[in-house]
């Protein structure tokens, strides 16, 4: 699999070596993330992108969303200070709050219709910055007789590059078009050749939304 920054330059090399076509949009959706893993993570959003055009049929975007905040719950366990102390071992709720920033280039190619036709199909390949902004809360213990090496009230960013790939479909009215998508958000495991952790699982993301030629 070729790594995120050779995506990159090939999609900046297409850009670079392509005919001059001024066609340029920019627009905003409303968007729905999914987050596999069993995490349960759903979230609403919204994004803006904007959008510049190849040739017909080949359009290259620069966008990002923000997901509000959702939560997960589990359990930790809080060890007791003194051997003395029963149980030893007491469970407590953690909760996470978790929002999500995503920010992505790549492009879309139509299947049916094109860019400026008044209906059109395309499939979509991206590479992105997905970042989860972490809050946690503890639920309550007795802190004089436990302690616990989760910390209440922490705060944490977890980061991965993505690849996204997906489809959509658009339609022109009389503003502009409107737009949806479905997309697929692969975490990178790989970047300079090296593998680097996964802290952000596979998601699916659903956007729709407007753009506005120019």
């Amino acid at each position: 699999m070729k790594s995120v920054k050779q995506i990159i330059a090939i999609l900046f090399i297409s850009l670079l070596s392509s005919q001059a076509y001024s066609q340029i949009s920019v627009g905003g959706q409303v968007s729905y993330l999914n987050v596999f893993g069993g995490t349960g993570l759903k979230s609403f959003g919204f994004g803006v992108k904007g959008d510049y055009a190849l040739d017909d049929e080949t359009v290259l975007s620069l966008g990002g969303n923000y997901y509000l905040p959702s939560t997960y719950s589990e359990f930790t366990y809080a060890t007791a200070y003194s051997n003395f102390t029963t149980p030893s071992q007491v469970e407590v709720d953690v909760e996470y709050k978790v929002s999500f920033i995503h920010v992505y280039f790549g492009g879309r190619r139509y299947f049916v219709g094109d860019y400026e036709d008044d209906f059109g199909i395309y499939g979509l390949a991206e590479v992105g910055l997905l970042m989860a902004p972490v809050t946690t809360t503890l639920g309550e213990y007795d802190e004089s007789q436990y302690y616990t090496t989760v910390q209440d009230g922490a705060k944490e960013t977890l980061v991965n590059f993505t690849l996204n790939i997906g489809a959509g479909v658009e339609k022109e009215l009389d503003f502009g078009y409107i737009f949806g998508d479905l997309k697929l958000n692969l975490p990178a495991n790989q970047a300079n050749g090296e593998y680097v952790p996964v802290e952000i699982p596979t998601s699916v993301s659903v956007n729709a939304g407007v753009r506005f030629p120019f």
